[in-house]
């Protein structure tokens, strides 16, 4: 990942020291969140499309894949015990917003906006111990979702020429989630106990995304 970050951030600098005259007003931008901060090991992968409506209004469509996968394997020399664990999270969200311009100075906007957004995950959890009598006790935990609701946002952008323009935002949620857990307890490959349960309710959020947009 940070080969493709190095070789991007050169084309970056090479476009803002060689801006190209652009003859007509940009139509469309492609947006690319990279994270809630510049370190280059942690990319949100945030994919937008925009429509630039006028001078002022934009209609941006989006989606947000995330995925973490953790291992963690410990081993207890005291009483000859070891864990193994696996952890995996993902989601994807999808949805629009209606973007419009608050302030604008030269190169520099103001902007905020208003959308709506869906959002499906899934959280797996895998554990399992082996004890020094030979015995094997796992467990399994499986927690999809959805949510979906309203979001908005108010950010900063500067076009650094007229193809490129570098964003931060902060972004806003409140949505309606609905979750199930599934949970399994197996004792040497035997499932030993089942239970499921479910929770609906609503949930905000906030955060910081900085992005790049490239227009077209």
């Amino acid at each position: 990942m940070k080969p493709f970050f190095a070789i991007f951030l050169s084309l970056l600098i090479c476009s803002a020291a060689f801006p190209q005259e652009n003859s007509s007003n940009p139509k469309y931008a492609l947006s690319f969140g990279i994270a809630d901060n510049f370190r280059l090991d942690k990319f949100a992968l945030d994919i937008a499309v925009k429509k630039i409506i006028n001078e002022t209004s934009q209609l941006r469509l989006f989606l947000s894949p995330r995925i973490t996968i953790t291992n963690n394997d410990t081993e207890y020399t005291e009483n000859k015990q070891t864990q193994e664990q696996k952890i995996i999270n993902y989601s994807i969200g999808a949805g629009a917003d209606y973007l419009w311009t608050l302030l604008s100075n030269e190169d520099v906007n103001m902007f905020g906006g208003a959308g709506v957004i869906i959002t499906y995950g899934k959280n797996t959890h895998e554990g399992t111990t082996y004890f020094s009598n030979g015995t094997k006790s796992a467990y399994e935990q499986d927690n999809p979702f959805i949510s979906s609701g309203l979001r908005g946002t108010i950010g900063v952008e500067w076009k650094v020429n007229e193809k490129i323009g570098i964003h931060s935002e902060y972004l806003f949620t409140a949505v309606y989630l609905w979750s199930k857990s599934e949970n399994k307890n197996i004792l040497n490959d035997i499932e030993t106990q089942k239970s499921t349960s479910k929770v609906t309710g609503f949930n905000l959020a906030s955060g910081v995304l900085f992005g790049v947009s490239i227009y077209l």
